[in-house]
């Protein structure tokens, strides 16, 4: 198979359903139906309620909350709720799930629900319920309509404006993709949204569904992507896994997945994590782009099993294992599309950090991996770009796998309110929010305070919004860090403040909002003029440039033959965060400075 290799980046949006209308071949009917009837005679013979005590509440017309500042990053609104939407003439239910504690752009499932029982037992007889309670995360719930189910194509409308209503952030704010755990007919139906839009898809497992049609396979696979269509749908890797009681009836769609996972053509069982599943793993030489930049593999996994086990809280758990082993992000440009190991918060002891300021709690993650020091730690501050959290920054940017490696911690200051459900960085002083230079102070002294760190290898990085605070934030507190390198986010306001001569470094992508060209007039060219300008360093002919892969950088060295400033362009690149920048930030550039007690920056090559 054709593959392609590209950089991998950071984004937020969601692509649009394509309009090629899926056939379907017809769920497996007999056996599903099967599993929902020894579901309800287990259900029967436990004693559970048929009438489970959980009742929605309507969010049509609502308003949207107020901003709480004392939640931290939380939503404003958690509980049980349900939404209309029009398909034609008709009006459908999805409902929404949201957990105490669900945080603003956090991770939600999206189920279809059987036919067979109400979405509110199997909700709690299936174990989703608890689930979401255990991790504080959302459901996201699709349900049939008045006479079930209806094919494919039917449905399909109806997915649409479904996934419409999951991107509001009127009453709520996801991570921006999603597990899917689809059931029955309805995960028919969720099946081909999945190939529709295999960017939004971080994983997904496929429960008693049917086949696709084979000519709707075909066409959807072959459709290439506007921004690169050298790249086909069929490339994109989805770890997937099949559960059915007859796995020819899903034989399209396992090859399909097999195929864009670019797995190897023999399966191994997997005894304990997938109870006895064939799993296909990608080949490890693959060189599809949404895998090359991160150190995962996916998969594709099979299980031959029906009944109402599958239905049970101890198998749901196992499928919730599956989908959130993996984690992915930008679903704008396959070119920056990445797929990841999901951190575990629990097992790396990652610590979510509270501090209340002037009535705001604010909010900051703090890791430190086993291989860093004992003592004269070295600290990457990293600030995500607007409208992500912390936690969907370190997720979702792998700055982690660069900490574990070279033994460094990081520190992941989170934004504030910009209304109950987003959030933002407060780099132009609006009174009416709190000074987030004061907060990112108040972290910095609180690590210093915490933790046995090196103050003179203090680091700090951004991302679009984060890399304007970074750059403004060396005008107001320069002497906390050794050296600042960004990406993607230049200076949209004169920066008035300290001028204290600082190592700084800045990339940007050939795609991205602003011009990349650094003799073009605009934001980009005043940032590299403000810093040749603070540095004492010429102009842009003085610049040394150097080419390695997709990188073409300028380098601007002081009377001592110091590289004082650095800017990168980045081919391929959109206005994204690209994990392989992690590293050329840290082993290019961060690893080689560091700062004495009298705040001189010495580079050590």
């Amino acid at each position: 198979m054709k593959k392609q290799t590209y950089i991998v980046s950071i984004a937020v949006s969601l692509m649009t359903l394509s309009n090629i209308i899926p056939v379907s071949a017809g769920a497996n009917d007999s056996n599903h139906l099967k599993g929902i009837d020894t579901l309800q005679k287990a259900n029967d013979n436990q004693q559970v309620k048929t009438k489970v005590s959980l009742e929605a509440t309507s969010l049509d017309g609502m308003e949207k909350p107020p901003i709480d500042i004392t939640l931290g990053n939380k939503l404003p609104l958690t509980g049980y709720f349900t939404r209309n939407v029009t398909v034609g003439n008709e009006t459908r239910v999805v409902k929404v799930y949201i957990a105490p504690d669900t945080t603003v752009r956090d991770y939600f499932t999206v189920l279809t629900v059987p036919e067979g029982m109400t979405t509110e037992e199997f909700l709690k007889t299936s174990g989703w319920l608890d689930i979401a309670n255990e991790k504080s995360e959302g459901l996201f719930i699709l349900e049939p309509g008045d006479d079930g189910w209806g094919t494919v194509e039917e449905e399909r409308a109806y997915m649409e404006q479904a996934f419409k209503v999951l991107r509001d952030t009127k009453y709520y704010n996801t991570f921006g993709l999603f597990y899917l755990a689809g059931y029955g007919e309805g995960g028919t139906a969720l099946q081909a949204w999945a190939m529709e839009n295999p960017l939004s898809v971080i994983s997904s497992v496929f429960v008693e569904t049917g086949d696709l049609d084979a000519d709707f396979i075909t066409g959807t696979g072959s459709k290439t992507f506007s921004e690169n269509d050298k790249i086909s749908y069929s490339e994109v890797p989805v770890p997937t896994w099949f559960v059915n009681n007859d796995l020819n009836s899903v034989k399209n769609m396992i090859e399909y997945w097999k195929e864009a996972n670019d797995v190897t053509a023999v399966g191994t069982k997997s005894p304990s994590g997938l109870v006895g599943s064939t799993v296909f793993m990608q080949d490890k030489d693959s060189e599809s782009i949404v895998t090359s930049y991160s150190d995962v593999l996916s998969k594709v996994a099979v299980l031959e099993k029906g009944g109402r086990s599958i239905y049970t809280n101890g198998f749901t758990k196992k499928m919730y294992d599956f989908l959130s082993y993996y984690t992915r992000y930008d679903n704008t440009t396959v070119n920056g599309n990445v797929l990841g190991v999901r951190p575990d918060y629990e097992a790396m002891d990652v610590e979510v950090k509270k501090m209340v300021l002037d009535g705001y709690t604010r909010e900051y993650l703090v890791y430190t991996p086993d291989s860093a020091p004992k003592k004269d730690i070295p600290v990457v501050f990293a600030l995500a770009g607007n409208t992500q959290t912390a936690r969907v920054f370190f997720d979702a940017s792998h700055w982690w796998e660069a900490a574990d490696k070279y033994g460094f911690m990081l520190v992941m200051p989170s934004e504030q309110y910009n209304s109950s459900t987003e959030v933002t960085w407060n780099v132009n002083y609006d009174p009416a929010k709190q000074n987030d230079f004061v907060f990112l102070e108040e972290v910095v002294k609180q690590i210093d305070k915490d933790y046995n760190i090196d103050p003179g290898r203090r680091y700090l990085t951004g991302q679009s919004l984060g890399s304007m605070f970074s750059n403004y934030a060396t005008t107001v507190l320069p002497e906390y860090f050794a050296a600042i390198g960004t990406t993607s986010g230049p200076l949209l306001r004169p920066a008035e403040g300290k001028i204290d001569k600082m190592p700084a470094y800045l990339l940007f992508g050939e795609h991205d909002i602003w011009s990349w060209d650094p003799t073009k007039d605009g934001p980009t060219k005043n940032t590299v003029d403000y810093w040749l300008n603070r540095n004492g360093l010429g102009t842009i002919d003085d610049a040394v440039v150097t080419q390695k892969d997709r990188y073409t950088t300028y380098t601007w060295y002081d009377e001592n033959d110091t590289p004082m400033y650095k800017y990168t362009q980045t081919e391929g690149r959109a206005h994204n965060f690209i994990v392989s920048e992690v590293w050329e930030l840290w082993e290019e550039w961060f690893s080689h400075w560091k700062m004495d007690t009298e705040g001189t920056r010495h580079y050590n090559n």
